[in-house]
């Protein structure tokens, strides 16, 4: 993204970008487990590894760029580490939540069914800023409508018996990006007709659906065990 100009200051527009996803993210959690009773400890959590992963992210550029921030240390303001530094960032972010899951007994199912708006509203946040901010693209205006739909069904469907179906949104969302993706002509192909994302959106609906068809075996077997 970006950067962002208020008068003389220069804003790193991937940075506020960020923090825009952060505070989305943190209204849906507020909304979402308004029920639950380990709401707060949650929260505190998932805010933890918000600022854990932008200081891994920012900081990965002393990692990657060890010379350059020597000379320039103020260059930490602007840059950061990239797609590499991105995934770090997941991974340490990720580890955090984890361990402390552990640690709390906190059930999978409660990330599972939150996690599912925190995707959906960030990324029509997300798809919805880049059309604000000028990037004329079908792409975004039809991925940001496909997360609006998906969130409009979750708000509806939040009150009914038919819950837990929060992975096949999931594996659907996935494979309606990947459909989307095609729009975009110029996109860096990295396996046959497919990019990179779309390989990454593929990789997840495949992973989601058999994560639940063996949970859905375990389960019945469990019934006739």
């Amino acid at each position: 993204m970006h950067n962002i100009q208020i008068g003389t200051m220069v804003l790193n527009g991937t940075l506020v970008l960020y923090f825009t996803l952060g505070v989305t993210g943190w209204l849906i959690m507020k909304y979402r487990l308004r029920r639950v009773a380990e709401r707060d400890s949650i929260i505190a959590c998932t805010a933890n590894a918000f600022w854990l992963w932008l200081i891994v992210w920012k900081g990965s550029y002393i990692i990657f760029h060890p010379v350059e921030f020597i000379h320039q240390p103020v260059a930490l303001l602007y840059f950061d580490g990239g797609s590499r530094g991105i995934w770090i960032a997941n991974l340490i972010s990720a580890l955090y939540i984890g361990y402390r899951s552990w640690r709390h007994n906190w059930s999978y199912q409660i990330w599972m069914k939150v996690g599912v708006w925190l995707i959906f509203g960030c990324w029509f946040v997300y798809h919805s800023l880049l059309i604000a901010i000028g990037e004329e693209s079908i792409y975004h205006a039809a991925s940001a409508a496909l997360s609006l739909g998906f969130l409009i069904h979750l708000f509806r469907s939040q009150n009914r018996t038919d819950t837990g179906k929060e992975a096949s949104y999931v594996t659907w969302f996935s494979i309606g990006n990947v459909l989307l993706m095609f729009i975009v002509t110029n996109r860096p192909l990295w396996w046959l007709t497919f990019s990179k994302q779309q390989i990454i959106f593929l990789l997840t609906a495949l992973f989601i659906t058999g994560l639940s068809f063996f949970a859905e075996k375990m389960k019945k077997e469990g019934k006739h065990g």
